[in-house]
């Protein structure tokens, strides 16, 4: 009956995924149930219908009223944290859209075997209630944040919860408000808090400890804990806090790094308390069981005691190269010493325990230096407190016999030459490391013998020196076997540079017990030649210039190849290089009538010089011993023009012949006027002169500009002016000849330098912060660009008379000005060329401050002057206006002068030794102010 009311709704079910970082899952629906008024001693479990809600009519127009129920499945999310989730459904079928109807979601108990109408679930929190019908969109959707309710579950534990869809009870029997639904789905993103375990502190390991027996830490101590976190692809890290006992109102929170934690604020002796806290992205876990800890700053107060038989102290040789020794340590008894921490000179380090504390340990320690070896020793308590060092040197007898390993390859025995250090020495003992040692007597101090290796790669040989039985020294070699081929030649080799043609050979030897055959490249070239009876082969070649690397492998018989043998050596060019870099540019800058520069050089041995004949003009020598040069050649034509050098010997031979030859750019030459280039809103002139005979015009476009024509002298030449107005910088010229039948020529592309016509000032002075005073000379530097035009700089500082300055040689020209007033102070400038044009008026503003002038014949500023006991005299003045007084310290004495009526003053110094002293000085207004200070360096000669 109710499947002809309601309809069929499809049943889906969420499935369980694996807990991972952040699981967002829909969690499984277990079952689901509807109550039924008309069947009030029945439960309908699982049905496969829509789940209906309020009241519906059936065929027979008989009111049912229905309660449905959902329980979902908790248990995935035991011990997790949920950070989102929804309930949510849609309305399948309404009765009468029109119709207010109240929709409420309940938390219920669950549902069991005798669930009924009658018996229905306890319904314990009302989750949402929202209004449907009467106008809204419908059928609609119908969801609820399910947050708090699924955390307060899982806060009780619950391993599962049941919601309840109904209509509210002032409207659940109106027949006008009955609806179904689709079945919700309870959506769920949630994170497991990761947990801490075994809180410990380390370096050294100690426990957790406890209230009645702390573990003892020093004032930096390394904190540790394991995190735990059952979610898959968390990266936990661990969170600690520490307070002292006495004082839980302290606790701070930190994170321990490798570094340790500093506690050093803390008193020696006093009590902690500390704990630890897992925290992943979303999460912080609780916090772990507290743990207690003693502070512990006091060190061991002596350092240990070091004594070794084998390697005594000091100077006298002892043990041997590679020998183990053994350090006896004692801390006298010291019963806060648990261990001792050592360290070399190379920095291996360690440490090692006490037998009990307060006693001794034994180090067993090998040197890995010839000579002389130094180990420190601290005495080390249980926190990890170091006492005072023990610097501990020695001497090592150098014992180990000198090796020389002939390598044979792969196959092939290896010689050793074993060189004993002490004549004392009876055998020697040699062995791939880890394998049988093979012995060999020692005569007169020396020995020989063979290893024979069976693969490639490195290999450990360990050797060792023996007085009949006792080992008294050892080594080990770090031996690097290859099979590839011995390649040399005594012609062609790195060391030599041979000429080319010179003729010689390559010899090939094996290193490897199985080869036939060699394969080389030479020059790009491969080939291969076979091995003679000895398992050699001799190459023949005929040198060619150039620098050249060998790449030889050997064949064995089954085909396989050896690792690589590379062979280099280069070969001298008798014929000098050539090379010219204004050939090289990509906008071809050459032409007819245009300088080109060569540069030759040769390595054959004891060039003197050069020889070169251009373009059939008479031969030119130029000097060259240092085995290059460099020479300039004018083309006067356009099509080949040819260049022929030679390298002249000391002996008087030449070398042979360097011929080259090249077509000059066809594109017209441009010069301009002035020469140095263009300056910025001044006129030049551009001069083009055509290469090609009967040129009748020139195609040209200055900066970019639209293409125009020119045209052309009887002599191939024009003229055009042009004023750049760049601000300085660059502009482009383009051009090409045009002759009478059309032809055009190749575009000459170049730019022209734009000199900036105005001038640049420098000084000390500056608009942002005050310098000197009224009267206080000042230097000005005045540089430009525009030169060699500008012959003079015109000047005036603010409303004053102009003055002129001729052009320095160097690139700036240096004034010195006077101001008149405290504050902004104006300098204007101006070059002027020799036909009386200006340049733009530069204006450079700065702050003049109140400090006073002061002046000194005897003992110029920073400059040595007078001499001891010599009477100085010191000139005030300036400043400021209205000074009465100046006051002054010179040499640490303190003064005041009053001054004239126009603001100046003097005083006298005479030194009594030769140094340098500041005279500081500042003046003095009626009201009392004071001016800016000025700090004069004098200087007082000696002698």
């Amino acid at each position: 009956m109710l499947a002809s009311v309601v309809g069929v709704a499809a049943v889906v079910l969420a499935t369980s995924q694996p807990a991972l970082a952040a699981t967002s899952v829909n969690l499984p629906l277990s079952s689901w149930a509807y109550l039924d008024s008309q069947s009030p001693k029945t439960k309908f479990v699982n049905p496969a219908v829509a789940p209906p809600v309020g009241t519906i009519l059936d065929d027979a127009n008989k009111a049912h009223t229905y309660r449905s129920y959902f329980t979902y499945d908790l248990t995935q999310l035991k011990g997790a944290v949920v950070h989102s989730s929804y309930l949510y459904t849609y309305e399948d079928t309404v009765t009468d859209c029109s119709t207010a109807a109240t929709i409420e979601l309940w938390r219920t108990a669950p549902v069991k075997a005798g669930t009924t109408w009658n018996n229905p679930p306890a319904e314990l929190d009302k989750l949402i209630s929202v209004n449907r019908g009467a106008g809204a969109y419908c059928p609609g959707y119908l969801g609820v944040d399910m947050v708090s309710t699924l955390n307060a579950a899982l806060g009780r534990h619950e391993k599962s919860i049941t919601i309840e869809y109904r209509i509210t009870a002032a409207q659940e029997a109106d027949p006008r408000a009955g609806r179904t639904f689709q079945q919700p789905t309870l959506s769920s993103t949630s994170n497991h808090p990761p947990t801490v375990t075994e809180p410990r502190l380390e370096s050294p390991t100690r426990p957790c400890g406890t209230v009645d027996k702390p573990s003892p830490a020093g004032a930096s101590t390394l904190f540790r804990a394991t995190a735990n976190d059952p979610d898959e692809g968390d990266s936990p890290s661990i969170l600690y806090a520490i307070w002292p006992v006495d004082h839980p109102d302290q606790r701070r929170e930190f994170s321990s790094y490798n570094y340790g934690t500093d506690l050093s604020q803390y008193a020696d002796g006093e009590l902690l308390a500390w704990q630890a806290q897992g925290r992943d992205y979303y999460d912080a876990g609780p916090w772990s069981k507290i743990c207690y800890l003693v502070m512990d700053k006091t060190a061991p107060a002596n350092p240990p005691g070091v004594a070794s038989k084998l390697y005594p102290e000091g100077t006298t040789p002892g043990g041997g190269t590679g020998l183990k020794g053994k350090f006896r340590l004692d801390a006298g008894g010291d019963l806060d010493v648990v261990g001792f921490a050592w360290r070399d000179s190379s920095g291996y380090n360690g440490q090692v325990k006490a037998r009990h504390p307060g006693g001794t340990a034994v180090l067993e320690y090998t040197p890995k230096r010839d000579r002389f070896e130094e180990l420190t020793f601290h005495s080390v308590d249980a926190v990890g407190n170091r006492g005072p060092e023990k610097r501990y040197r020695f001497n090592i007898a150098d014992t180990a016999p000198n090796v020389q390993i002939e390598l044979g390859g792969v196959g092939l025995p290896s010689t050793l030459a074993l060189t004993a250090r002490k004549p004392e020495t009876t055998a020697f003992g040699y062995q791939i490391k880890g394998g049988p040692e093979t012995r060999v007597p020692a005569v007169d101090g020396a020995a020989t013998g063979q290893l024979t290796f069976t693969a490639t790669g490195e290999v450990e040989v360990v050797v060792s020196s023996y007085v009949n039985k006792k080992l008294i020294g050892q080594d080990t070699l770090r031996v690097y076997v290859t099979d590839a081929p011995g390649v040399a030649s005594a012609e062609f080799n790195f060391d030599t540079d041979q000429i080319a043609g010179k003729t010689g050979s390559f010899t090939f030897t094996p290193r490897n017990s199985d080869v036939v055959a060699y394969e080389y490249v030479l020059n790009g070239v491969a080939e291969t030649v076979q091995a003679a009876a000895d398992k050699t082969a001799v190459v023949s070649w005929t040198a060619t210039a150039g620098w050249h690397d060998m790449v030889v492998r050997s064949v064995r018989a089954d085909g396989e190849k050896s690792m690589e043998a590379y062979h280099q050596f280069n070969v001298i060019d008798p014929v000098p290089n050539l090379y010219s870099p204004t050939l090289q540019h990509l906008n071809r800058i050459d032409g007819v009538g245009l300088p080109v520069q060569f540069y030759v050089s040769s390595r054959l041995p004891d060039v003197t010089g050069y020889a070169y004949r251009f373009d059939g003009e008479p031969e030119v020598a130029i000097d060259g011993g240092g085995g290059s040069t460099e020479f300039t050649v004018t083309p006067t034509h356009i099509g080949d023009n040819t260049l022929i050098v030679q390298a002249l010997l000391a002996d008087g031979t030449r070398s042979p012949e360097k011929t080259f030859t090249w077509q000059p750019f066809e594109a017209p030459v441009v010069s301009t006027d002035p020469a140095s280039g263009g300056a910025d809103g001044q006129p030049m002139t551009l001069t083009f002169r055509s290469v090609l005979p009967d040129t009748k015009e020139f195609r040209y476009s200055l900066d970019f500009s639209e293409y125009q024509t020119v045209a052309a002298r009887p002599d191939g030449t024009a003229t055009v002016s042009f004023t750049p107005q760049s601000g300085g910088g660059w502009f482009s010229a383009r051009v090409a000849g045009v002759a009478q039948d059309g032809t055009t020529s190749p575009e000459r592309e170049m730019t022209v330098p734009v000199r900036d016509t105005r001038v640049s000032v420098w000084s000390e002075f500056s608009e942002w912060s005050p310098r000197g005073g009224i009267g206080v000379p000042g230097d000005f530097s005045f540089s430009t660009s525009w030169t060699p035009e500008v012959v003079e700089y015109r000047y005036r500082l603010n409303d004053g008379p102009e003055l002129t300055v001729a052009i320095g040689d160097s690139w700036s020209t240096r004034v010195t000005v006077v101001p008149d007033r405290n504050g902004l102070n104006m300098l204007t400038v101006q070059g002027r060329t020799e036909d009386g044009r200006l340049s733009p008026v530069t204006e450079y503003p700065f702050q003049v401050g109140t400090a006073p002038y002061v002046f000194s014949e005897e003992y110029p500023q920073s400059t040595p002057g007078g001499g001891v006991g010599l009477e100085g005299r010191f000139e005030f003045s300036g400043g400021t206006a209205g000074i009465t007084s100046f006051e002054y310290t010179i040499g640490g004495v303190p003064g005041t002068v009053e001054a004239n009526a126009e603001g100046r003053a003097s005083i006298t110094w005479t030194p009594t030794e030769a140094t340098g002293t500041y005279l500081v000085v500042k003046g003095r207004k009626a009201d009392g102010s004071t001016t800016d200070e000025v700090w004069y360096f004098v200087v007082v000669k000696s002698g």
